[in-house]
Order: structure tokens, then C-alpha cells, then sequence
């Protein structure tokens, strides 16, 4: 997330990704903010951003919709969707 959003705003973007995977018929299991960190390369002029990692459960053909309101999410500067498989 970027910079700019500060330290006030960073959980209300983490908030609105987890309500869009809500809306979506998804489920959260766990959000970890891992606060500001240096990126490992910059991105749009920036240097550091805020990281979070969620975990959540949902149908694969909404991971897209998930996708592109990230893409288009101005205060999101990168996003990865990957997919854990449960050990049996």
C-alpha cells in the first residue's frame, strides 16, 4: 500500500480489500499488517510502502473481480493472489 495513505489510513485500505472479499461470498481467515517497510525496488517514485499478507477462502471465478479492484485501487502500488494448497 502506498505511503501516502499513512499511518491512520493503512488499515482502512486493509478493512475495504477485506469487505470487497465479504461482498464477493468469500471468507477472511487472517490478516497480518506488517507495517511500513523498505521495497525492494521502487515503485511509482516510491521506496517504502505498507505490506499486509491475507488469508482467504474464495470461489476461484471471483479471484478476477478481486484482481481488478486491486488493479484499480490507487493506493494499492502492488498485489499478489497465490494459491495455498491444504496439506491432508
Amino acid at each position: 500500500v502506498s505511503p501516502e495513505v499513512g499511518d491512520e489510513g493503512f488499515p482502512s485500505t486493509v478493512d475495504r480489500v477485506s469487505e470487497f472479499i465479504k461482498e464477493q461470498g468469500g471468507e477472511v481467515k487472517q490478516v497480518d499488517q506488517w507495517g511500513r517497510r523498505r521495497l525492494a525496488y521502487p515503485i511509482r517514485r516510491f521506496t517504502e510502502g505498507f505490506y499486509a499478507v491475507t488469508q482467504f477462502s474464495l470461489d476461484p471465478k471471483a479471484v478476477g473481480a478481486l484482481a481488478g479492484n486491486l488493479d484499480m485501487a490507487e493506493d494499492v502500488l502492488r498485489h499478489l493472489v497465490v494459491k495455498l494448497e491444504e496439506v491432508k
